[in-house]
């Protein structure tokens, strides 16, 4: 059995999307040949780390900053100083992009900066007593790939950067006044990187243009069946919209479901006693004003921040899954992890806006949804889907299991372990 140090910021059991990809890894690379050792920082009231995770101290550089000027670490500034914040999606008022400047200039590179020393003094500790044959780190944040850099000169082995959503060339990601800053920090950090890995196609090729001597690996994120029972669940009374996730500002707007959603009502083709819309997750200060503004107070729940445990279960029971893409039209490649889970939860996945690209490509390969590109196609399929509810009390689910299946945490485990061969073997093929 190989060794493999994984170094990632978000670790089971953290409720965050970005610790599913480490986790699962953890749990499933055993079966294809490689053992984990788990560097991430500690989290109060885990239950013991084990004998494969390493947990070291962290200092959040913000939460520092706000206690070293009198204000609570733990709470926003805007709330602390009764700030207002935008009420429609995507926007962002003076004194907000204020206070982002002040948190990029003080969390530069990211905000887990202050974690890099405790992880590289961590490192040099373990090569007093232990080896590995490669090193993993797994991105957002950064961070990561930075301690893999000095892991990679303390353990004297191959490193594999791993990136769920790309560094500078990250489409999604607002650019600012740091953005040449992190261009030649990001060049500098991964030119010593064996390999490198993403999750999409076109985020494989935007990688290559900017490192065509490195092999890149495209594997997928994935969901673990073990997370979802296999037995039919019983499904809601109602027609269930529900969308578990965050809304990143705006950037995943639901703004196109309301609308439409309230054309129907208004027209009497859809029932509001019938319908619930139910978001899952922080509740952004534009959500509540948007609702009001389209008169659906009476459809659309707004639950907050629940257990991974508990929305498991509330997707598995709706009859519709939303997922929203992103705004930004020229981003084909993003494959948010939500589209994964959403697999496991077998229920008809519809997602609206962003353009058509790898999501679309998934959703009409494994038949488990359809990506509405325009406002005329959202229409149609809630009409279609709310009319075979009203028929049979169900919208049916029509997903392709052999399809699907491929996208399994244990699928992609053989992916990464057949790319973690290749690197410590020297050979270098993708």
């Amino acid at each position: 059995m190989r060794r493999l140090l994984l170094i990632t910021y978000a670790y089971s059991p953290q409720p965050f999307i970005g610790a599913l990809r480490p986790s699962a890894l953890a749990r499933y690379l055993p079966e294809h040949g490689w053992e984990a050792i788990v560097l991430t920082p500690r989290v109060p009231g885990r239950k013991g780390p084990g004998a494969c995770v390493i947990e070291t101290g962290d200092r959040d550089v913000v939460q520092h900053f706000k206690a070293k000027f009198g204000l609570n670490p733990r709470l926003g500034v805007h709330e602390q100083f009764r700030l207002p914040l935008a009420t429609t999606p995507n926007s962002k008022l003076l004194h907000t992009k204020l206070i982002d400047y002040l948190k990029g200039l003080l969390a530069y590179p990211d905000t887990a900066k202050g974690w890099i020393p405790f992880a590289v003094e961590a490192v040099a500790e373990f090569a007093k007593r232990g080896h590995v044959d490669a090193i993993l780190t797994t991105s957002p944040p950064e961070s990561c790939h930075i301690i893999g850099a000095q892991a990679k000169k303390i353990l004297r082995c191959p490193w594999v950067a791993d990136f769920r959503d790309l560094w500078t060339q990250n489409l999604a990601a607002q650019p600012d006044c740091f953005q040449s800053l992190r261009v030649r920090l990001e060049k500098k950090t991964l030119n010593v990187a064996d390999a490198l890995v993403t999750v999409s196609v076109p985020w494989t090729r935007r990688l290559h243009e900017r490192y065509p001597a490195k092999p890149i690996y495209t594997i997928t994120n994935g969901f673990d069946p073990g997370d979802f029972p296999q037995k039919p669940q019983r499904l809601t009374e109602c027609f269930s919209i529900t969308y578990a996730g965050a809304l990143y500002e705006g950037k995943r707007d639901p703004s196109p479901l309301l609308e439409v959603l309230a054309e129907l009502v208004q027209e009497q083709i859809v029932q509001p006693t019938d319908v619930r819309v139910r978001f899952y997750g922080q509740v952004e200060p534009w959500l509540p004003p948007l609702i009001s503004r389209h008169q659906l107070e009476e459809l659309v729940e707004l639950h907050g921040i629940i257990s991974r445990d508990e929305v498991l279960q509330q997707e598995m029971e709706s009859q519709v899954l939303l997922l929203l893409g992103w705004g930004d039209p020229k981003e084909t490649g993003q494959h948010t992890g939500k589209l994964f889970e959403y697999l496991g939860a077998r229920r008809p996945v519809l997602a609206v806006g962003g353009s058509k690209g790898v999501l679309t490509e998934v959703l009409d390969e494994t038949k488990a949804g359809i990506h509405a590109l325009s406002k005329q196609q959202l229409r149609e399929c809630l009409i279609a889907m709310y009319a075979e509810f009203k028929n049979d009390g169900q919208v049916r689910y029509r997903g392709d299991a052999r399809s699907i299946d491929k996208y399994s945490c244990s699928q992609m485990a053989w992916r990464f372990a057949a790319a973690l061969n290749e690197t410590a073997d020297g050979k270098n093929e993708c």
